[in-house]
């Protein structure tokens, strides 16, 4: 449901206010599912962080579920679209692209969308139509970094007994992240990726 355009106020303004006002629930949303989970999420609580009344995120969102999806739908969306350019443009070998995707994957879920690991782990309690967008948005990501390390697989830059397990470990050590990582500095963070990076890495190429 819209809601309704202020007497004198221009289109373009009120599409942009509009906007932001969506960005803002959304992102308040993802906080308190990545605080709650969903059956503990509410909206009385998502409009509280926002100052807002629950009636005014139903000129937004019809209901809670349509409300989660879109939050779901916008994060997970923005990282593939992220990751896809990296493996797009990225240049060198595919030890160089693979690199350049743990590193922006590490630059999402630690600075630009800290909720994001916990948002799409398992097991979680979403509905089942929920559960199914969230799965189709982890197979997209998943692909992206499946269709790099095939890559060195196929010019034997990568040497991997099962792509599959390695492609979990590397996921599973990148979403830890978050826990252990204290940063003091804005270097720390580029430094950190580096790291990662590179001992990650390691679990695509044999010993030498």
């Amino acid at each position: 449901m819209a809601a309704e355009q202020p007497v004198g106020e221009a289109p373009g303004r009120v599409a942009r206010r509009r906007r932001r006002r969506i960005s803002d629930i959304l992102t308040a949303t993802a906080e308190v599912l990545a605080e709650r989970g969903y059956h503990e999420t509410n909206l009385d609580e998502i409009a509280q962080r926002l100052d807002l009344t629950k009636a005014s995120l139903y000129h937004y969102f019809a209901s809670k579920e349509e409300l989660v999806t879109a939050c779901l739908g916008r994060v997970g969306t923005l990282v593939n679209q992220r990751l896809a350019e990296a493996a797009r443009d990225g240049t060198g070998t595919a030890g160089d692209r693979l690199v350049a995707l743990i590193e922006a994957q590490l630059d999402c879920i630690v600075r630009e969308h800290p909720q994001l690991a916990r948002l799409f782990l398992q097991p979680l309690d979403w509905p089942e139509p929920i559960r199914l967008h969230s799965k189709a948005l982890r197979l997209q990501h998943d692909e992206i970094f499946r269709s790099v390390i095939q890559d060195g697989i196929t010019t034997g830059e990568f040497t991997v007994e099962d792509e599959g397990i390695a492609l979990l470990c590397l996921h599973g050590a990148v979403n830890y992240v978050p826990v252990w990582f204290r940063p003091n500095h804005q270097k720390d963070y580029e430094q950190m990726y580096t790291t990662v990076a590179e001992h990650l890495l390691r679990l695509f190429r044999a010993a030498p």
